[in-house]
């Protein structure tokens, strides 16, 4: 017993900075609405200026174009470098809001999301390339250890509680009875009644960003000498937080501070069990407990319709009818096919790459662009299909059998997944597919019986005697039957997906997206319909993960990362996310696709500016575009089609 409550003692730490990041998350959200995704990116980077400037005395800049650093001290003490990067902070979280988020008001959930996950990808890449080498991090808290129930304990856990529980009282008293606090909620309450009492909206949100940036900052500087500064697993200290935030009801700091709490001790008893229990002593059991949090909280407390009255704003992407759907298909896989054949290596190599990742974007399309439902875990679904298929091959099941097998797997824990998320929509179903994405990571990925045939790969794929394998010696890899592979199955998928939207099935799914009351009153199964959508979107992300198999031959965990998810949503956005030709588009742009080639850029390796332009992008296509690409060439068509037929009109003869 005593052991138990030490590590829950122990566990007071990971609660503290949870508990700041998730008071930052409910700020953020009662400012403006927003639900910030890279709050604790913003924090991570935050975490890495103040830990470098302690060590140099050099701020780092996160702008590409500007200078990396600026030395200002020589001997930076601790309080100083408090000082100037709680300063430093602020001033990001005024630009973020300013340049970003106040211009995203009026846009839908799903703007929103795409925005921070834009951010988050744009400051994870950029801590790769400002912080080769990550700072030395050294303890800011009072060192030592106290006897707690016979375990020796970290008295700066004590104390970030303590500074945690401070902070949590004070934004309480903020909010609660200072005219700041009760302006911050009346405008949260009536953003258009706050602005024909006179209250100034703007100020107000941009002050809460300042405070909840600085919260992120904090929140990172404390646990970073628990978890050191490893940038992926510390910006996904945003899952924790957001499972606070819904347990605790999003609006009571209080009750959300005390949920980070109870899920960060939770965590780390979890941890002391693993110790007694080796069977499980792999798993990442404390990072799959926040989806659980969530999955129940929102099942419980979730709607199979939105409330009466319930409104969607902005403009949501257009996803015009696909036209000629066979005739295009044909003409591109045609030219495809072509390229393939008498193309070089780094060609053929490009093409599957972007054969690949339009499979992959069809599964964004086709959940997010035609239903509305905003999901953050292709990638998951792909790794499972992946490992499955690997298993399937060391138990000698053949070709094709295996790969649809492993398909069939994925939509059924697609369906599995869309039952308790047929309640949810927009902004908690992003939340419950992000749980979602880190837990099979986690759990499923770390699970030795179900990756140990990664390691070996994928049977061959062929049929009879026709060998349909990617490997070959020298310049003959990739094989060309392995391309013309990837080619036919991007195709039928591509077309899969244009008849769908063509057909009832797509015509419901829009009917939706626009309004889910108003499609239930004209006879649309809402809950069966969205079922269908996450079957399908679960299908092409199986299909993709078993391609990428096939591709890649050995399988890691790392090759279906979260961030892999994320980048994959901003590939799909920055494309077109409601049509096909958006998914065309972001395979073609994909990294190491066939836009990498036609720049000139190295086949070898996915550049390290990739995700710090892709990020930039998708913030840029959020804000300016959000028909992305395909959008783009859709209207410049129309102009020149207008403008011929003006001109046409114009010399024909009159009378």
């Amino acid at each position: 017993m005593t052991s138990h409550l030490a590590y829950l003692v122990l566990g007071l730490g990971a609660g503290a900075a949870l508990s700041l990041l998730a008071c930052g998350v409910v700020i953020t959200d009662r400012a403006s609405g927003v639900v910030n995704f890279a709050h604790a990116a913003m924090g991570m980077y935050l975490a890495h200026v103040f830990y470098e400037f302690r060590e140099t005395g050099d701020l780092v800049l996160p702008i590409v174009g500007l200078p990396a650093r600026v030395h200002l001290l020589a001997r930076p003490t601790v309080a100083a470098a408090l000082a100037i990067v709680v300063l430093y902070a602020a001033m990001i979280g005024a630009a973020t809001y300013v340049m970003i988020f106040r211009r995203l008001a009026t846009a839908p959930p799903l703007g929103r999301v795409v925005a921070s996950i834009g951010l988050f990808l744009y400051l994870w890449a950029m801590v790769g390339l400002r912080f080769p080498n990550p700072p030395r991090v050294r303890r800011i808290l009072p060192s030592g250890a106290v006897d707690v129930f016979g375990q020796a304990v970290f008295v700066d856990r004590l104390w970030a509680a303590l500074i945690a529980a401070v902070v949590t009282a004070a934004l309480w008293a903020t909010y609660r009875f200072t005219r700041f606090g009760l302006a911050t909620t009346a405008a949260a309450e009536s953003p258009k009644g706050a602005l024909l009492t006179g209250l100034p909206v703007q100020r107000l949100a941009l002050a809460n960003w300042v405070i909840a940036t600085v919260l992120a900052a904090l929140a990172v500087i404390i646990i970073a000498p628990v978890n050191q500064l490893d940038p992926l697993s510390l910006s996904l200290l945003i899952v924790p937080a957001l499972a606070a935030v819904l347990l605790g009801g999003s609006r009571s700091f209080g009750w959300v501070s005390l949920s980070a709490f109870a899920i960060g001790m939770a965590q780390s008893e979890i941890v002391n069990l693993q110790v007694s229990w080796p069977s499980v002593s792999g798993l990442g059991l404390q990072q799959g407990l926040p989806f659980v949090v969530i999955l129940v909280t929102l099942a419980v407390r979730g709607h199979g319709l939105p409330e009466r009255g319930a409104t969607t704003v902005g403009r949501l992407p257009a996803s015009p009818e696909p036209s000629h759907v066979v005739p295009t298909a044909v003409a591109l896989a045609a030219i495809a096919a072509f390229v393939m054949a008498v193309g070089g290596s780094d060609w053929r190599a490009a093409l599957i790459t972007s054969c690949i990742a339009t499979i992959m974007s069809l599964s964004v399309v086709v959940l997010t662009g035609y239903v509305g439902q905003i999901s953050l875990a292709p990638f998951a679904f792909a790794g499972v299909a992946a490992f499955s298929l690997a298993k399937l091959s060391a138990w000698d099941v053949p070709f094709p059998l295996a790969p649809v097998i492993a398909v069939a797997a994925t939509v059924a824990l697609g369906i599995a997944v869309g039952i308790p998320a047929s309640r949810v929509r927009g902004l908690n179903l992003a939340i419950t597919t992000l749980g979602a994405a880190v837990a099979i990571e986690q759990l499923l990925f770390k699970w030795r019986p179900f990756v140990a045939a990664g390691s070996d790969g994928p049977a061959r794929p062929g049929i009879g005697g026709l060998d349909l394998g990617i490997s070959a010696r020298g310049s003959g890899y990739p094989r060309v039957a392995f391309g013309l592979f990837a080619i036919v199955v991007a195709t039928v998928a591509a077309m899969a997906v244009a008849n769908l939207r063509r057909g009832p099935t797509g015509l419901a799914w829009l009917a939706m997206r626009g309004n889910e009351r108003a499609a239930a009153a004209a006879g649309v199964d809402v809950t069966r319909a969205k079922l269908a959508a996450f079957a399908v979107s679960a299908g092409l992300a199986g299909v993709g993960g078993v391609m990428l198999t096939y591709q890649r031959g050995t399988l890691s965990a790392d090759g279906f990362a979260v961030f892999l998810s994320l980048a994959t949503l901003a590939m799909t956005y920055l494309g077109g996310i409601s049509s096909v030709t958006g998914a065309v588009i972001a395979g073609a742009i994909a990294p190491l696709g066939v836009l990498t080639v036609l720049s000139g850029q190295d086949m070898t390796a996915v550049s390290p500016y990739a995700f710090v332009i892709n990020g930039a992008l998708l913030i840029g296509a959020a804000l300016l575009y959000p028909d992305g690409l395909a959008g783009a060439l859709a209207t410049g068509s129309r102009r020149l089609r207008s403008n011929s037929r003006r001109r046409l009109s114009g010399l024909r003869p009159t009378g």
